[in-house]
């Protein structure tokens, strides 16, 4: 569903948080209606300059309420010891990707339950506000405001809570069945057929409003349904996938006798043999025969040109201690989040210190495609999988709520 387009705003609490340009479509309309609509309707007679400076400060303080709700599903997994790759504002709110998925009931229901919980706190909060800005008389804009922000994150845990994955209703939901009966498989169904379902009655209550004539409403409303209804059966879907790739080890997927650089290459002709010609941004570095390493196009880009002749590859190689590597044996779920993390998405395959071959997002994506089309394999549903990015964890909504995929635990709610 997300894509790589955006940027990095820092670290918060030490997960690193990125907004994704398609954010500032929801910014610029959650502003425009606290601006426009809502605080003229709720406290009537002051000036265009003052309703926009509430709606700036109320969207502003909506927006850290949705991070707050994603940071305490990214705390939470820390604790459980599911690492956090990041959380990324969106459009539909936001998403903490995690590089694994849950592997107990009792961790997936600890790291979604915060959630809703800290909406809920985040309420409770602006509301205690509200009554101090009228108990010390800070006017009523201040009380506008706070009292507004308590009711929307309301409306975000309650709207979290319905029983549809991926929202969090739905993750709590899959995470109760998966421990009573056992079945991962079994739990994850019902939980997105539940997020279907949901998913078609918002679309049916969008299509009622614009009925009745609220054109912004209805139209956001449908939206938001099929964003859910699809996210839910992509989760399905790559949950399926990551059964069919526990399945599948490496070695029959990597590309065998992969061409290395012996470490004392000068750049220069290391560029010549392969940057140049070949379509690979990084080779697996050797040393008599044995892995020591692997340099990459952004190593050599580092060196000065007129300096390539004097430097050789073992000078810019990252040592095979930092470089991702598997057993031959391993299965293609294990290593999937190791090559989303890897900076050019490879992993070289290592068996007693000798490299038997290559593994990449694409030679993955490659051979599910070959296995579909040649029938080898029924079940295959994992080119989504292989295309995809990493798990998800958590979100937010005023007017909505949605995304997530199973397979690395991935949770999107939404803004609006």
């Amino acid at each position: 569903m997300l894509t790589n387009r955006g940027f990095s705003i820092g670290r918060w609490f030490g997960f690193n948080v990125r907004i994704d340009y398609s954010w500032f479509v929801i910014f610029a309309l959650v502003l425009w209606t606290f601006s426009a609509r809502v605080f003229p309707l709720e406290v009537p007679g002051y000036s265009t300059v003052a309703y926009a400076s509430m709606g700036l400060v109320g969207t502003l303080l909506f927006f850290l309420s949705v991070l707050l709700h994603e940071l305490s599903h990214s705390a939470m997994a820390r604790r459980r010891g599911i690492e956090v790759e990041g959380i990324t504002l969106f459009i539909f709110g936001g998403v903490a990707q995690t590089s694994m998925e849950a592997e107990e009931a009792i961790d997936e229901f600890l790291l979604t339950v915060v959630g809703p919980l800290s909406s809920i706190a985040l309420a409770g909060l602006f509301w205690a506000l509200s009554i101090g800005a009228d108990f010390f008389a800070l006017g009523e804009p201040t009380i506008a405001v706070a009292t507004y922000l308590a009711w929307l994150n309301g409306i975000l845990a309650a709207f979290n809570m319905l029983p549809g994955f991926p929202l969090d209703g739905g993750r709590i939901f899959r995470s109760t069945v998966w421990h009573f009966t056992g079945n991962l498989e079994k739990a994850t169904r019902w939980a997105s057929r539940g997020g279907r379902v949901v998913g078609y009655l918002l679309i049916g209550l969008g299509l009622f409003e614009l009925f009745m004539g609220e054109l912004v409403g209805g139209l956001w409303s449908a939206f938001i349904g099929w964003f859910l209804s699809n996210a839910a059966d992509a989760s399905w879907r790559q949950f399926r996938a990551r059964q069919t790739l526990s399945r599948i080890p490496v070695s029959r997927v990597m590309v065998r006798d992969p061409v290395t650089l012996p470490e004392e290459l000068p750049v220069d002709r290391a560029v010549e043999a392969c940057f140049q010609r070949r379509p690979h941004s990084a080779y697996p570095v050797t040393r008599e025969g044995r892995l020591v390493g692997m340099v990459s196009l952004d190593h050599v880009k580092e060196v000065p040109r007129e300096k390539w002749a004097e430097t050789t590859v073992h000078d810019l190689m990252r040592p095979i201690e930092n470089v991702p590597t598997v057993n031959p044996r391993e299965s293609l779920d294990e290593v999937i989040s190791g090559l989303k993390m890897d900076e050019h998405s490879r992993i070289l395959v290592v068996q007693d210190g000798v490299l038997l071959g290559v593994v990449t997002l694409g030679d993955i994506g490659a051979w599910v495609s070959r296995a579909r089309d040649l029938g080898i394999d029924r079940k295959e549903e994992a080119v989504e999988l292989a295309a995809a990015g990493s798990t998800d964890v958590g979100g937010t909504g005023g007017a909505t709520a949605a995304g997530s995929s199973p397979e690395a635990d991935t949770r999107t709610e939404g803004a609006g």
